[in-house]
């Protein structure tokens, strides 16, 4: 039957049946519509509620200055006083610019301290931003062998831009060790061993452990220091230590 043949009332109410549908039909999408932003709103709480969790279970970041060092070991490479007031450690990467920066300073300050302070080198190469840092820790390893660190590490800073690019720096460190008058042969044997690669990755693995996360870090008497940005800062925190040193404990 075509709405043509109808009657009066039937299209009447034909068309109030239309009505009645379409009125549902709407009130179902509102619906559908309100149901999927609650839907949403509840995703976002969830998803913020989740991540806040995860949040407050992550240790928290330790502060600059919060940290400790492990105690100086026959296996540490150091230079100073043999019965020092102040142990002064750094942990630092031979590609790192801000270490090179640095090297001058620790240069003045175990000189001017030498009868007082321990000056301990432990390596921490960050190899994922310096790929040479690896290799040039074990070719300082290597001129440790022969006793000739602290010669060796002003090279590697003060010609830091010649080797750090390389695609190999091998042969320019043992031009270094040519220049020192060290084994040549020894030398490479030494930089390239095994021995050297686990030196340097033990010591790698022990700064992760430390909470340690970028280049120089310094320690003074084991306790983390921020960086100074002065010879001046560096002196004063080296005197301050001295004069607790000698100050005695009281007794309890």
């Amino acid at each position: 039957m075509t709405e043509g043949k109808l009657t009066k009332d039937e299209k009447k109410a034909l068309r109030k049946l239309e009505w009645e549908e379409k009125a549902k039909s709407e009130k179902k999408n509102e619906t559908i519509k309100k149901y999927s932003i609650w839907a949403s709103v509840v995703a976002v709480i969830i998803f913020a509620v989740g991540g806040l969790m995860w949040l407050v279970s992550q240790p928290a970041a330790p502060q600059a200055g919060s940290l400790t060092t492990a105690p100086t070991t026959s296996k540490d490479i150091s230079e100073g006083a043999k019965n020092p007031k102040v142990t002064l450690t750094e942990w630092a990467d031979f590609e790192c610019p801000a270490c090179a920066a640095y090297h001058p300073l620790i240069t003045q300050l175990v000189d001017k301290y030498k009868n007082q302070m321990l000056y301990v080198y432990r390596f921490f190469p960050l190899t994922n931003i310096h790929p040479n840092s690896h290799i040039s820790a074990q070719a300082a390893y290597a001129a440790n062998k022969q006793g000739a660190f602290f010669n060796y590490d002003d090279l590697l800073y003060n010609n830091q831009n010649d080797w750090a690019n390389l695609q190999d720096p091998k042969p320019v460190f043992l031009e270094y060790a040519k220049k020192l008058k060290l084994n040549v042969t020894q030398f490479n044997k030494d930089m390239t061993s095994q021995e050297a690669v686990k030196y340097v990755n033990d010591s790698e693995q022990q700064a992760l452990s430390e909470g340690l996360d970028h280049t120089p870090t310094f320690f003074i008497n084991g306790k983390e220091i921020n960086n100074p940005s002065s010879i001046e800062e560096f002196q004063k925190l080296i005197d301050e230590a001295i004069k607790q040193a000698a100050t005695p404990t009281p007794k309890q």
